[in-house]
């Protein structure tokens, strides 16, 4: 049988059906490879948009949006510019692979450049690339950018320069989809990142503004009233508390403005505060008023924690003297008084100016009690009734000096001087002696003044130095010769 035989016309025929599938294929071909870098830049943007959302500043944030234009369209350089106030210039805010630093060059603009939003090649002639001449640019594609407003915020662009253009291949039209899609995600996150400056700046302003509050209300007057902030403090606000109280006053601060004049009196004023006051805010109280030279302080933690500032706050008055001392200056003393008990805290104030302030009988107490220190000669007076608070009397040096009844009140309280604001040798002399002082004091209170001068003396014989024991000689002997019917030991102050 014969082979069929193939006509010219059917190997025609054969050529370009032949011809057709290679140009489907390579259609294919082209279409999977336009579509391979596709999904490539896209998967570049969406790893974009997750590490662009983490930056933490601008500078930032404009890095690693460059980065990731580079990387999904391989272009040689890439630039972010921000719309000037003017309207008519755009700023360079980041530029990615140019030889030169060109940040914050000024380039000008014209919205009839743009295509809207969505991107756009320019080339060779494009009145952009000649207003940008600077930039050196002979291919590249561009897109604006809106702002929080709606208005174009800016513009990005990525393509090749004159110096390397053989390096890098022409743009397509292929390349402005994807390019608006980058461009777009980035104007959302631009948005978010100066949305969350804006809040970060409010915080920060709020922040300063309720740290410059606190230099007038404590934040601890603030949570002890119930109160989050100053702005809903109220005329009337208060509340009813059981506090330990320190009262500090300043010795011979009126003698010493006399000498120095009121400015440099105040100054010193200032430089003893700052001393003295970070002992006491590290043992857990805050100072709530100031009175000239005096502090009022309050410890909202126990009474433990009062005993330890005052000894902290004495410990940092002799370094500070120290300070004075080698300047040729002389050094300042001061006094403490410490009581516990209930009181009122609250805004006190006619309405258009008030104080954050506590009163009560604890506070006129405490301050009566620092007031004992000049006639005993001491450095530190607690009254028992924070004494009969303290979690861990042991910890402290407390030696009783005696029950009386301040100027004011009718109750008396035992007061007690707190040793451990002595130095090291005067508290020792006084802890040698403690048991001979208990002793005489009994005798003192019982009303056997003869024999309790001696006993006193006999203390003094210990430890000279005490002017405690030669107070209580001085008022035996006055004792002695006129004592008060119905004595009881309690000493009765009409002074304040």
């Amino acid at each position: 049988m014969a082979e069929p035989t193939t006509t010219p016309a059917r190997i025609a025929e054969l050529e370009a059906e032949v011809a057709r599938h290679q140009v489907v294929h390579q259609r294919l071909s082209d279409a999977k490879r336009l579509l391979d870098q596709e999904l490539q830049r896209f998967q570049v943007i969406q790893q974009y948009v997750e590490r662009a959302a983490l930056a933490e500043t601008l500078e930032s944030f404009y890095e690693t949006t460059l980065e990731a234009v580079i990387e999904a369209f391989e272009f040689e350089v890439a630039l972010f510019l921000r719309r000037d106030d003017d309207a008519n210039s755009l700023s360079v805010v980041s530029c990615f692979g140019f030889d030169r630093v060109i940040t914050g060059e000024v380039l000008p603009f014209d919205e009839a450049w743009l295509k809207g939003t969505e991107s756009r090649l320019v080339k060779p002639g494009d009145p952009v690339l000649e207003a940008w001449a600077s930039l050196d640019l002979v291919d590249a594609v561009l897109c604006a950018y809106r702002n929080r407003d709606g208005g174009i915020g800016g513009v990005v662009i990525g393509g090749k320069t004159r110096a390397k253009q053989s390096y890098y291949d022409d743009l397509t039209p292929e390349t402005c989809s994807s390019f608006t899609v980058i461009v777009c995600q980035a104007a959302a996150l631009l948005a978010n990142q100066e949305f969350a400056a804006d809040i970060r700046a409010h915080i920060d302003a709020l922040q300063s503004l309720s740290t410059s509050y606190s230099r007038f209300v404590p934040f601890e007057f603030l949570k002890l009233l119930g109160r989050d902030s100053i702005e809903g403090v109220l005329p009337g606000d208060h509340v009813s508390l059981d506090m330990t109280v320190l009262y500090a006053d300043l010795r011979g601060f009126t003698t010493l403005t006399e000498t120095l004049g009121a400015e440099r009196a105040f100054a010193v004023l200032n430089d003893y505060l700052a001393a003295i006051e970070p002992p006491l805010t590290a043992s857990g109280g805050f100072v709530n008023h100031y009175q000239g030279d005096a502090i009022t302080a309050l410890f909202p933690n126990g009474a433990d924690t009062a005993l330890q500032a005052a000894g902290g706050m004495v410990a940092a008055l002799a370094g500070f003297n120290r300070e004075r001392e080698a300047r040729g200056e002389a050094p300042l003393r001061m006094g403490i008084g410490i009581n516990t008990g209930e009181l009122m805290l609250g805004a006190i104030g006619g309405g258009d100016r008030l104080d954050g302030n506590v009163v009560g009988d604890t506070v006129n107490l405490t301050a009566r009690t620092e007031g004992l220190n000049k006639m005993f000669g001491s450095t530190c007076v607690v009254t028992n009734l924070t004494v009969e608070r303290l979690e861990q009397p042991e910890s402290f040096a407390l030696r009783e000096l005696d029950r009386v009844i301040v100027a004011g009140r009718s109750d008396p309280v035992v007061i007690y001087e707190l040793l451990d604001c002595d130095p090291a040798e005067v508290r020792e002399g006084k802890l040698g002696c403690a048991e001979s002082f208990a002793r005489a004091l009994e005798l003192y209170r019982k009303g056997n003044f003869a024999v309790a001068i001696g006993a006193f003396a006999e203390v003094l014989g210990q430890n000279a130095d005490d002017p405690v024991a030669q107070l209580f000689v001085q008022r035996c002997a006055e004792l002695v010769r006129a004592a008060p019917p119905g004595w009881d030991g309690t000493t009765r102050l009409d002074e304040k």
